[in-house]
């Protein structure tokens, strides 16, 4: 009875011991001495990692190509701005033909001066003018001195002759000087000239319609006048005879 007893409280003791290890209360493990290093001779270290070797082969012809990764889209934004285009060395703007005339000294530079200067008058003086005048008057001439202005007909000249007068003070207040009485003067358009159309003639059969109708006719005078136009078809040519007696 005794030694089933101390075998009850061994096995206690024992299966105490390993509920104690498995929930780490257990004893702690023994140090492993470290190896001694030799006199002379480094130790040698483990490397932590040893790099994978990129494997060396050809490829074949017939094995399919490499499939390359799409570029990647850039924004607008983040794309260089273009360089301006390099002008070569000498070259500058190209004047126009009115700019190269205008430059010129002489006859010449005081003919397109004064071009100029009625083209700019032209464009203040339609201002001021009423719209439906406005394909009716071509400015000649506007300073101090004298207004000239031309038009196409005497209708549109006496129209435009109060027009002027109304326009005429506050057009000198826009040019800043005093402005003349304004002289107007027909100009009428020339038109092409067109040919002379070719005479009109009557028919044979035309005419022998006409005869046809003036003889069904009860109405004397008509049936004789398209008789007479019937006449005028050709030279010489008999009448139809009338059934009416």
């Amino acid at each position: 009875m005794i030694e089933s007893d101390d075998t009850r409280a061994s096995a206690r003791q024992h299966t105490a011991r390993l509920l104690k290890m498995l929930r780490g209360y257990g004893p702690t493990a023994e140090p492993v001495p470290a190896t001694e290093a030799r006199p002379g001779v480094a130790a040698e270290r483990k490397p932590e990692m040893v790099a994978e070797a990129a494997t060396a082969y050809v490829r074949l012809p017939g094995m399919m190509p490499v499939r390359q990764a799409s570029p990647v889209p850039v924004s607008a934004e983040a794309q260089p701005a273009a360089a301006p285009p390099r002008r070569r060395a000498g070259q500058g703007s190209v004047s126009t033909v009115g700019e190269l005339l205008g430059r010129q000294q002489g006859t010449l530079g005081e003919l397109m001066a004064r071009a100029n200067r009625l083209a700019r008058l032209s464009r203040i003086f339609r201002a001021y003018l009423p719209p439906h005048l406005h394909d009716h008057a071509v400015l000649i001439r506007l300073d101090q001195d004298s207004w000239i202005v031309h038009t196409d007909s005497a209708s549109w000249a006496t129209r435009l002759r109060y027009a002027l007068h109304n326009i005429r003070e506050t057009l000198g207040l826009q040019l800043g000087m005093p402005l003349p009485k304004p002289h107007i003067r027909v100009v009428p358009v020339a038109l092409p000239a067109h040919s002379p159309r070719p005479p009109l003639r009557l028919t044979e059969r035309n005419a022998r319609l006409l005869e046809v109708a003036a003889r069904n006719l009860s109405d004397e005078r008509l049936s004789a006048a398209l008789r007479r136009l019937a006449e005028h078809a050709g030279p010489a040519r008999k009448p139809v005879e009338s059934d009416r007696r």
